[in-house]
């Protein structure tokens, strides 16, 4: 474990445990002080700067109605950088879902909706040239998708969907975004109140894009999902389903980007981003997708 004897007043705080879960890199450990529970996090001084954006972030929720992070310290010593902010109480929803796939989690997916809608309409922020940043990031993932790997499933078609349909990215509505969404950064307690935690981006864009993350609870659950939808639309505007559509196809081509060290790695990102794709047909050629035809 490591020394924190730099972090001010943390010999009032008893360290519980070291947090292995996550991928940002940082230190995360669990404290109590007074019967309470907290949050830490190290890291690199490198990192500063959006890690200071993160905490500022969580200080902008304080007043609102939305069970996450609450921000106590946040501070610099030599090379590294630390915060504290209080612990969110609760069983990842993915734990949850995965120990028993045959429930029925609609209403579960509900609420994480209406936590996700509550998040979003909290912070507006300034416009983005969101197109022109989807742009990018799609040249970026199909480069390498086309250098790594042959075609699968049906890629072909997901890759044309995504060069033909461009146009959807403009005039988005723009809010700051959570950053990596997802069922297990999502926790439930026991009176079944749904708490967001583990903020990692910064980004600023398109709310709809937050919803890439409910790829990998739906191999699971599609009440789930269909849960989550409802929950933070009420009922989805048409536009919904088009833009998902094309959010799906690029969060299936940024996955192969990730963590393919060995051959076994690659095949496996290929595995998940054809199932990803293959929720829209085999053709990818659905409206919907098939999850939401079964409702």
């Amino acid at each position: 474990m490591e020394n924190l004897e730099f972090i001010k007043d943390i010999n009032s705080y008893t360290v519980i445990e070291k947090i292995a879960e996550g991928y940002s890199g940082d230190e995360k450990y669990k404290l109590e002080k007074d019967g309470k529970y907290f949050l830490l996090r190290v890291g690199d001084k490198k990192n500063l700067s959006e890690k200071k954006k993160e905490y500022e972030r969580l200080e902008a929720y304080v007043d609102k109605d939305i069970n996450t992070h609450r921000p106590v310290a946040f501070a610099t010593s030599n090379d590294k950088f630390y915060s504290i902010v209080s612990w969110v109480n609760g069983t990842p929803i993915m734990d949850i879902i995965k120990k028993d796939v045959s429930k029925n989690y609609y209403q579960l997916g509900n609420k994480v909706g209406i936590e996700l809608q509550k998040l979003h309409s909290c912070c507006p922020s300034s416009s983005t040239d969101w197109q022109v940043i989807i742009e990018k990031k799609a040249a970026s993932f199909l480069e390498y998708y086309h250098r790594v790997t042959d075609e699968f499933a049906c890629s072909k078609y997901a890759e044309q969907y995504i060069l033909e349909n461009f146009d959807l990215m403009k005039n988005r509505p723009q809010v700051v975004l959570h950053g990596d969404f997802h069922w297990n950064n999502c926790v439930v307690d026991e009176a079944g109140n749904v708490g967001i935690i583990d903020f990692s981006g910064n980004d600023v864009g398109d709310p709809w894009y937050d919803f890439g993350g409910l790829l990998w609870a739906l191999e699971y659950s599609e009440s789930f999902s269909n849960g989550q939808i409802d929950g933070y639309f009420g009922t989805p505007p048409n536009e919904f389903w088009k833009v998902y559509k094309f959010y799906v196809a690029l969060y299936a081509f940024e996955h192969l980007t990730y963590g393919n060290v060995t051959k076994e790695d690659t095949e496996y990102r290929i595995l998940n981003a054809g199932r990803m794709i293959n929720i829209f047909g085999e053709n990818f050629e659905l409206e919907l997708p098939i999850f939401r035809n079964r409702l």
